[in-house]
């Protein structure tokens, strides 16, 4: 997988590419440094025909029932949330296999969508992050936003060439369970929780985690707090302030859990958009936690 256009020309093909992008991402937190990790409706239909991949990570019914022209869908379901070295190899081989799917030759922004500004397209983004790839994309707003700004919709189901992809893992933005277990209440360290209350006070009996509670020393904001609507992210400072208020500051390393990484990979894109220099999804989250019997737990009396 080739990370960088080989050619001048596909050099300059792609800054002004990457230009437009600047763009049509900048505005949403006008005035400060961020990385490029959303895209606005309107641009991503001006560039459908440029080098842009654009993978629909709802279902496969609502993907049938109508999509983004050339989409291709991408069931990012079956990639496991596993973290420990044994582990990693295989997950590694079934992101490979996803990603594959896309056709990615490394001379296209990849930009993923869900029904809003959901779970699934932040996650599919973490794991293209994680697997080396640097032109990966959120559409703000999903097809919601898609739809609302009325932009053309197909059912045509879009195959593209399969090619091989390589993973080259960035443990940077990676925190396995053994990480986050040496980082229990460390000052420079924020272990952040983003499920439901019930979930993070340990009130959630369901079955499907071994053990109910949070790992000790956790503070807690819903995913959804970091949310203004189903389509968009709160502005900057009320964005600041919510992660300010549980400790969750730029100067401090970010650790982000819920249930197995689908929220967080959310929260994990806010931060990002915030310029936070040192986050890390905690993929295996509570449910791999969880399991590890020889690992403490808090809960609420």
């Amino acid at each position: 997988m080739n990370l960088f256009p080989r050619s001048k020309a596909r050099s300059l093909s792609y800054a002004i590419l990457l230009a437009s992008l600047l763009c049509a991402t900048g505005s949403y937190l006008e005035g400060r440094p961020m990385p490029e990790w959303l895209v606005e409706a309107g641009w991503l239909n001006e560039h459908l025909k440029d080098r842009v991949i654009v993978a629909d990570t709802r279902t496969e019914q609502q993907y049938m029932q109508g999509h983004i022209p050339g989409a291709v869908w991408l069931d990012i379901s079956g990639i496991g949330a596993r973290t420990s070295e044994s582990a990693l190899p295989l997950l590694h081989q079934e992101m490979a296999a996803k990603f594959s799917i896309l056709g990615i030759t490394g001379a296209e922004q990849i930009v993923f969508y869900d029904e809003s500004m959901g779970t699934k397209a932040p996650k599919a983004l973490w794991f293209l992050t994680y697997a080396g790839y640097r032109w990966g994309r959120v559409l703000h707003g999903g097809f919601g936003a898609w739809q609302k700004a009325g932009l053309p919709v197909s059912t045509e189901k879009t195959v593209r060439p399969t090619k091989a992809f390589n993973v080259n893992a960035n443990p940077a933005i990676f925190a396995s369970t053994d990480y986050v277990a040496k980082r229990i209440r460390n000052a420079a360290t924020v272990i952040l929780d983003v499920r439901g209350h019930d979930e993070y006070s340990g009130k959630d009996m369901s079955q499907h985690c071994a053990r109910s509670g949070r790992i000790p020393g956790a503070v807690w904001l819903e995913w959804t707090q970091l949310l203004e609507n189903p389509l968009s992210y709160r502005q900057v400072a009320d964005l600041e302030k919510r992660l300010k208020d549980v400790g969750a500051t730029p100067e401090k390393e970010i650790l982000v859990y819920c249930h197995q990484g689908n929220r967080a990979s959310n929260t994990y894109l806010a931060l990002q958009l915030l310029g936070y220099p040192r986050v890390r999804n905690y993929v295996g989250s509570w449910h791999e936690w969880a399991t590890r019997l020889d690992l403490p737990l808090e809960k609420d009396e």
